[in-house]
C-alpha cells in the first residue's frame, strides 16, 4: 500500500450523521431517552497473509504482521466462536431506528449534534477511523468511508495536509489515537459488564449463530444486557428499570411516528420494535418482582456503577 497522508476538514453538516451510532452501555444509559437501543451480532472472519483489502482506491495486501495484529485485537474485543477456528463474534450495543429516517436521532434540524457538548459516543467521536479495525489498516477504512461520505454530498476526508484540517493519518501511523483508545477501552471493560454474559448465552445455543456469515448481522433487543447489569447493586437494579420505561416510551412514540407514514417499507422494522417492546415488558415484570440484589463483590459494583453513572 503507497503510505499516505489523510486529515479531516469537518464542518458540522451532519450528512455522516445518518444513522444511530454504535455505543458504549455507559453512553446508552446517559442518552437512554435519546436512542432506541439494540444489540448487534456479527461474525468476525479470519485473515490471511496475503489477502488484499480494497475500498476506496485503497489497496493493502496483508502480511503476517497484519494478521498478528488483526488476531490481537479481535482476541480483545470479541469474542472466540464456538465451532469455527479463528473466528469471532462481535457483540456491541447499537442505536436502532427505522432507516427510512436516515439520521441520527441525536441531530437537531440544523444538522448539529445536540451531544457534541453533552458527551457524544466515542464511536462518534472516532470517525473517520474505526477502532474495530487494527491502525495498520486505517487508510483502507478512511478510503471506503471517503466513497461513502461523497455519496451523500460531502468531501471532508481528504488526502493530504490542509489547513484547517485535523491530521489523520502519516501514513501508517494514526496521529491521534485518543478518540479510538477511548472507544476500545470501552469495549474491554464492558466485556466484564455484560458482553461476555451474553456471548456465553449466545454459544450455549450454537444453532442461533450457524447461518451467520461474516458481514451478516443479527439484531436482538438488550435485554440480556439490562438482566445482567440489575444484578450487580440495588443502584443498577433501579437504573435499569428505569431504562425499560424510557425504552418502552421511545418505542411507542417512534412506531406512532410511523403508523403516520404509512410506509410498506418500514412494516418489518415495525414488527421488530414491537418485539422488543414486549421483551421489555416481560423484563420489567422479572425485575419487579426479583429482589434487591446484594452484590457479591462490592468493588466491582461500585466500578460498574461509577463507569455507569448510577451511583
Amino acid at each position: 500500500m503507497v503510505e499516505r497522508t489523510w486529515s479531516l476538514a469537518c464542518n458540522a453538516c451532519g450528512k455522516c450523521c445518518n444513522s444511530p451510532p454504535a455505543l458504549s452501555l455507559r453512553e446508552w444509559f446517559a442518552h437512554r431517552s435519546v436512542f432506541i437501543g439494540s444489540v448487534a451480532i456479527e461474525r468476525v472472519a479470519p485473515r490471511r497473509a496475503g489477502e488484499r483489502l480494497v475500498a476506496g482506491g485503497i489497496e493493502h495486501v496483508l502480511d503476517a504482521q497484519d494478521v498478528e495484529d488483526h488476531d490481537a485485537l479481535a482476541n480483545t474485543l470479541f469474542h472466540r466462536a464456538s465451532g469455527r477456528e479463528a473466528s469471532w463474534i462481535s457483540v456491541t450495543l447499537q442505536g436502532y431506528d427505522y432507516p427510512s429516517s436516515a439520521r441520527c436521532p441525536a441531530l437537531a434540524q440544523d444538522g448539529r449534534c445536540t451531544l457534541h457538548d453533552a458527551g457524544k459516543p466515542t464511536r462518534c467521536a472516532a470517525v473517520p477511523l474505526d477502532p474495530l479495525v487494527p491502525d495498520g489498516w486505517q487508510a483502507v477504512a478512511l478510503g471506503a468511508r471517503r466513497d461513502g461520505i461523497r455519496a451523500l454530498g460531502a468531501d471532508c476526508i481528504r488526502e493530504g495536509v490542509e489547513a484547517l484540517a485535523i491530521p489523520l493519518l502519516d501514513g501508517a501511523r494514526v496521529i491521534d489515537k485518543q478518540a479510538l483508545e477511548r472507544d476500545r477501552a470501552a469495549l474491554v471493560f464492558e466485556r466484564k459488564v455484560w458482553r461476555d454474559a451474553l456471548a456465553a448465552a449466545l454459544s450455549a445455543a450454537p444453532a442461533s449463530l450457524a447461518a451467520l456469515a461474516p458481514g451478516a448481522r443479527l439484531t436482538m433487543p438488550p435485554v440480556p444486557a439490562l438482566l445482567t447489569v440489575a444484578r450487580v447493586s440495588p443502584a443498577c437494579h433501579a437504573a435499569c428499570l428505569d431504562i425499560i420505561g424510557k425504552q418502552r416510551a421511545l418505542i411507542e412514540a417512534s412506531v406512532a411516528a410511523a403508523l403516520v407514514r404509512r410506509r410498506h417499507d418500514e412494516r418489518a422494522f415495525t414488527q421488530e420494535l414491537r418485539g422488543f417492546a414486549q421483551a421489555y415488558a416481560r423484563a420489567f415484570d422479572e425485575l419487579s418482582r426479583s429482589p434487591t440484589p446484594n452484590s457479591s463483590d462490592p468493588p466491582f459494583a461500585r466500578d460498574v456503577e461509577s463507569w455507569l453513572g448510577v451511583n
